[in-house]
């Protein structure tokens, strides 16, 4: 996608970048399970500003797609969501975030009636990550092929891993602030969701990879997507090492008592969240690039 950066293809990629860190933080905050109704509040903020950015990444597209300067291609947005297979996705995508929103927002008393609600967030949210890969080079041999089914998987698992991340460093951060029984479950989950979704991202980003460079190493040092590449990976694995250091030694440390181990814990986890952030940042940048093996 990106053979010139200009001003239109920097808005693309500063798009990009919030509408998947506001995915994953809605992800994320629902991993999570715990903080109440701040929890929901974020959910529903992070799924307001998703849906918000997708509105103002259309008109971008139409003007890529058709052409024309932004101010000329408004016109074109009919054309672009009836006759392209990118505005299929996009309607696809902003009606399962639609669905998403209203998921989380509205007020259920029944059991049965939240326990569907909460499957229609999960289904919505697998929907929207789909459309999402579908607009990338991951589509390019066909919907519900390896590739992009490899990709939503993908997509799905950096969020959720960034997402708890993210979430429990900041929005949720008082959930942290002293040594409880309480606390020490939410650590123990957090850890746990955060290494599961690590795993599969790890997994299926080994398989995006391997596919964007032809499944030669020589792109990685030779195109612009293969030096995007090093620099996420770079920025992965500082984030696994925090990460790791806060799972195996802070966490054991939080189980056994000690009153200055769940500071330094928080303090970790926010760096590794600001660390997550910029992972998210460059991906999109990456996603807005031609892979190597297709450039």
């Amino acid at each position: 996608m990106l053979q010139t950066i200009d001003s239109l293809v920097i808005a693309q990629m500063a798009l990009g970048a919030i509408a998947d860190i506001a995915f994953a933080i809605a992800l994320g905050a629902a991993l999570l399970g715990f903080g109440g109704l701040t929890r929901q509040r974020v959910v529903s903020l992070a799924l307001i500003t998703w849906l918000t950015v997708q509105g103002l990444y259309l008109p971008l597209q139409a003007s890529t797609m058709s052409g024309m300067p932004l101010d000329q291609a408004l016109p074109a947005i009919p054309l672009v969501i009836t006759q392209s297979h990118f505005g299929l996705m996009w309607v696809l995508g902003v009606a399962a975030g639609l669905a998403a929103l209203v998921a989380t927002t509205v007020k259920l008393r029944a059991v049965a009636a939240r326990k569907a609600a909460a499957s229609v967030f999960a289904v919505a949210l697998i929907i929207a990550a789909f459309a999402h890969a579908g607009t990338t080079h991951a589509a390019d041999a066909g919907d519900f092929s390896t590739a992009e089914l490899v990709h939503m998987a993908h997509l799905l698992a950096t969020a959720g891993w960034a997402g708890v991340v993210v979430t429990a460093a900041w929005p949720l951060r008082r959930w942290f602030a002293i040594t409880s029984g309480d606390t020490l479950a939410y650590t123990t989950h957090l850890s746990r969701v955060a290494t599961l979704t690590f795993a599969i991202a790890i997994g299926t980003g080994f398989a995006n990879a391997y596919r964007g460079l032809g499944g030669a190493l020589l792109p990685l040092t030779t195109s612009l997507w293969g030096i995007l590449l090093i620099a996420k990976v770079i920025a992965v694995s500082a984030a696994a090492m925090i990460g790791a250091i806060n799972r195996f030694v802070y966490l054991q440390r939080v189980r056994l008592g000690d009153p200055f181990a769940l500071q330094v814990f928080v303090r970790l986890l926010t760096t590794e969240a600001a660390l997550m952030i910029l992972v998210l940042a460059v991906a999109a940048v990456l996603g807005h690039s031609i892979p190597a093996a297709t450039g």
